[in-house]
């Protein structure tokens, strides 16, 4: 049996939207006894390892239900996100990833490696900091994310310019967006000891 995209997508959107999870996309591997299905979800603070397994558990049951999209055919189901290298191809994916270095190809065949700053309020155009060549400082160029032909976040492997970070409106040594970590030295961790 193959998997049909929608109706996948139409069994597992629900339990999604119900998470507070955004389904980026499904990855569907039709391959006899060996078929897979990958979930690939994300949110604004980031999925955490035990939301991903109790969303995997809330799927797992909502499929197990669903015999006439999935019939009795074998398959592993995956939850997954979308990565450190992310494809950025929604207004949600910039806002995202604000204060991230990430390869923008332009309609124009322009490429740009760019720190991404604020998106604007309508969704339509993003705020860009391009790196200082030979002892120049730092600039910003706004982008309207349709001349946008393809564009994925980047990892660093060196500490990011702390002035390129602030015009990108993130403050160094503070993540956005997301909550901040749980301190695991302080009255909590204690407790857990107990």
């Amino acid at each position: 049996m193959a998997y049909d995209e929608s109706a996948v997508k139409a069994v597992i959107a629900p339990h999604l939207d119900a998470a507070g999870l955004d389904l980026e996309r499904v990855k569907i591997n039709n391959a006899g006894t060996k078929s897979s299905i990958a979930v690939v979800v994300d949110s604004d603070a980031g999925p955490t390892l035990d939301e991903l397994a109790e969303v995997a558990r809330t799927l797992s049951a909502a499929v197990d239900d669903a015999d006439d999209v999935f019939g009795a055919q074998a398959f592993t189901l995956e939850v997954t996100t979308p990565g450190a290298e992310r494809p950025l191809t929604e207004p949600r994916h910039w806002r995202r990833a604000r204060g991230r270095q990430a390869a923008i190809e332009l309609a124009d065949g322009t490429n740009l490696l760019a720190r991404i700053g604020p998106l604007a309020d309508d969704g339509t155009t993003v705020t860009v900091v391009l790196p200082g060549a030979k002892g120049r400082a730092p600039t910003t160029r706004d982008l309207a994310l349709a001349d946008v032909a393809a564009a994925a976040a980047r990892v660093e492997f060196r500490k990011p310019n702390p002035v390129e970070l602030e015009l990108s409106g993130i403050t160094p040594g503070r993540v956005l967006p997301g909550a901040e970590p749980a301190d695991l030295t302080g009255d909590d961790a204690e407790e857990e000891e107990d």
